[in-house]
C-alpha cells in the first residue's frame, strides 16, 4: 500500500500503468516470486514477465520474457521458464480464454 506523504497517511491502493512495476494494472496470476503473467496495456497479448534480482542498477523489476497470445502456449511456456506453477496461478491460466484479444475477450 502507498502512503500520502503529504498527510502521512495510508492512501487508496494505486495501481501503476508500467509494466514493470510491482503494482501493474493487469496482473493475471503470480505464478511464483519470480515470475508473473500480465496482459498488456492494448490487451491482445499475455506477457510472462519474470522479476530481475533488486541487485541490478535499476532495483528490482519484472521484464517481459515471452509475449503470448493463446492461453495453451501461455500455460506451457510458464511451466517450461518457472518451472512449478503454484495451484492458484494455475488454475487461473486454464480459467483463461483460449486466445487473448479476439472479440475483445482478456
Amino acid at each position: 500500500m502507498r502512503v500520502d506523504t503529504l498527510n502521512n497517511t495510508a492512501a487508496i491502493p494505486l495501481v501503476s500503468h508500467r509494466k514493470s512495476d510491482d503494482d501493474y494494472q493487469a496482473v493475471v496470476a503470480q505464478i511464483n516470486d519470480r515470475w508473473r503473467v500480465i496482459v498488456c496495456k492494448d490487451g491482445i497479448q499475455w506477457i510472462l514477465q519474470r522479476r530481475t534480482r533488486a541487485e541490478s542498477p535499476d532495483g528490482a523489476r519484472w521484464e517481459g520474457r515471452s509475449y503470448l497470445r493463446s492461453r495453451n502456449a501461455l500455460i506451457s511456456v510458464s511451466r517450461d521458464s518457472a518451472g512449478e506453477i503454484n495451484p492458484k496461478a494455475a488454475a487461473i491460466l486454464e480459467a483463461l480464454p483460449s486466445m487473448i484479444g479476439i472479440g475483445g475477450a482478456i
